[in-house]
């Protein structure tokens, strides 16, 4: 190589840095900005369709889609007609999926409109919906009757059909994922019929956490509870006090989760709890939560993805190290539970996740951010905890108590060889995966992860789709461990080639959660 193609291929590198760093700044500055000036009410972190364009787009915009049809039923009879009709189909919902699970070159079928609140029973604690409905319409309307859901993730501008199909979990001693408060479904199957699946069917529990390949869930009934309010409190500990003292952390108090800032040797670490109280909540606590969350966009959004840009990261991390302790450690705020638990804004940004069985966390954990310190790679590691309490065959914590180990770097620096070596040791420690996350995975470590479970979850998901109408190429790849089908089947989910999204390479095999593609639907 000349010493001019050098140059070259150095200038290329330093100007893909600023790319990528200039289009993440600019979507958490737009973001940001909509945050504040809705008094913390709105941001723009959903999937979306422009009709101009015919693209549908992720939340981060890393994923893009032109498909044959985009279609927005608004009846159980529409579904199941356009499902009939159609040869590939994916159903999206609020598009927060971190890997290419939504993308078909076929119909992409949208519940946005099919998003009502069907019944609601008190008494029982009972509440139908349509699958289409975001949780934070859901968990307002409960509120109104005076029921909650137990638990919640960290978003709530998903659909209630993308967080049973990725089996959904947020952090809890007693409490951990939406499955265990799921009663029945109503799925319209790959030959277009609709269904009643009730809890305790083999199907029922296929569908939980099937990432959508079974087929479209259009109904949920949902357990509740009584309304709650919740008491949030961020302190900034040392690490190695909570590798000693976890299990009683842990029993303490009702939900626990950890923010450590990786790839330095750091001694300290963000730790955050909710405990369920009768304390009121604040007057202000709109504007504590958004004190908060701007400071994490500071942080998460803004300094570590330039930390890394320019090779400062030691000084970046000990600065977010001490914003967190002068702005967050010892604060304490009163919620109501459908507030405490989500966040509202959130810095653009890839995910990889993992369910650690819970007696093998700390090593794995400790392998994780050493790597990740060897590497320099800067980024946030969140870590949440669920008890043995999820219905899902394939879901991240099925089977066990589960540990879950997430990097989640900031869209200004590129991910996917980290990923890759992050991703061997989360299976050397018999990580099960995110369905909703970035992975290198295939059909081979599937089975490995799940073993009985995915021979199990394969034959129902086959019975229900017999002609594989809901397998786009990233399922293919979990399920089948296949490259994407040639052209002699009909049509190909991609349907044409490839083109290259703007946060990241052009790709060519199977799609994968850390590949940055669009695909484009043929002619």
């Amino acid at each position: 190589m000349s010493s001019s193609d050098s140059v070259f291929r150095g200038l290329d590198a330093v100007a893909d840095k600023v790319r990528r760093v200039a289009r993440t700044w600019s979507i958490n500055t737009v973001n940001t900005a909509v945050y504040i000036l809705s008094g913390g009410e709105r941001v723009l972190h959903e999937g979306r369709f422009s009709p101009g364009t015919g693209l549908w787009s992720s939340w981060n915009r890393a994923f893009n889609v032109q498909p044959q049809r985009f279609e927005t039923p608004e009846s159980e009879e529409e579904i199941c007609r356009i499902v009939k009709e159609s040869v590939r189909l994916r159903a999206v919902g609020g598009g927060h999926s971190f890997n290419a699970s939504p993308l078909t070159g076929g119909t992409v079928l949208s519940l946005d409109k099919y998003a009502k609140i069907l019944s609601v029973d008190v008494r029982k604690r009972l509440v139908r919906v349509q699958a289409g409905i975001r949780l934070r319409d859901l968990t307002a309307e409960l509120l109104k009757h005076g029921l909650a859901l137990p638990v919640q993730g960290s978003t709530d501008a998903q659909s209630i059909a993308g967080l049973i199909a990725t089996d959904v979990h947020g952090t809890g001693r007693d409490a951990g994922f939406l499955s265990t408060n799921i009663r029945s479904i109503r799925l319209v199957d790959g030959e277009g019929r609709a269904r009643t699946l009730e809890a305790g069917e083999e199907a029922f529990h296929a569908v939980l956490g099937g990432m959508g390949a079974c087929g479209v869930v259009i109904e949920a009934e949902i357990a509740c509870v009584d309304a709650f309010n919740l008491r949030k409190s961020v302190t900034v500990v040392r690490c190695d006090w909570v590798a000693r003292h976890i299990d009683e952390i842990l029993a303490e108090h009702h939900h626990v989760s950890f923010y450590y800032i990786a790839g330095v040797q750091t001694e300290h670490v963000r730790m955050n709890t909710w405990d369920h109280t009768v304390e009121p909540p604040s007057s202000i606590v709109r504007l504590h939560k958004m004190r908060l969350e701007l400071v994490d966009m500071l942080v998460s959004g803004y300094l570590l993805g330039l930390a890394k840009v320019l090779d400062i990261s030691d000084v970046t991390a000990s600065l977010g190290l001490l914003f967190f302790k002068l702005t967050m450690n010892g604060h304490h705020t009163v919620y109501p539970a459908r507030e405490g638990f989500p966040r509202k804004l959130f810095y653009n940004h890839d995910e990889l996740e993992y369910g650690i069985p819970y007696d093998k966390h700390r090593a794995c954990l400790a392998e994780v951010m050493d790597h990740l310190a060897e590497r320099r790679f800067l980024t946030i590691v969140e870590v949440r905890f669920t008890p043995d309490q999820s219905k899902s065959l394939l879901g991240p914590g099925a089977g066990r108590r589960t540990c879950f180990i997430e990097l989640a770097p900031s869209l200004s620096v590129d991910a996917s060889d980290v990923f890759a070596d992050v991703e061997k040791i989360l299976w050397k420690y018999g990580g099960q995966l995110h369905l909703g996350k970035a992975t290198r995975a295939n059909a081979t470590q599937m089975e490995a992860m799940y073993q009985e479970r995915f021979t199990r979850f394969r034959k129902l998901q086959r019975a229900l789709d017999p002609t594989g109408k809901f397998i786009n190429d990233f399922v293919a790849q979990l399920l089948e461990g296949a490259s994407p089908r040639p052209s002699t089947q009909a049509p190909a989910d991609r349907g044409g080639p490839l083109l290259p999204s703007a946060d990241g390479p052009l790709v060519d095999g199977p799609l994968v959660g850390i590949a940055r593609v669009t695909a484009a639907a043929g002619g």
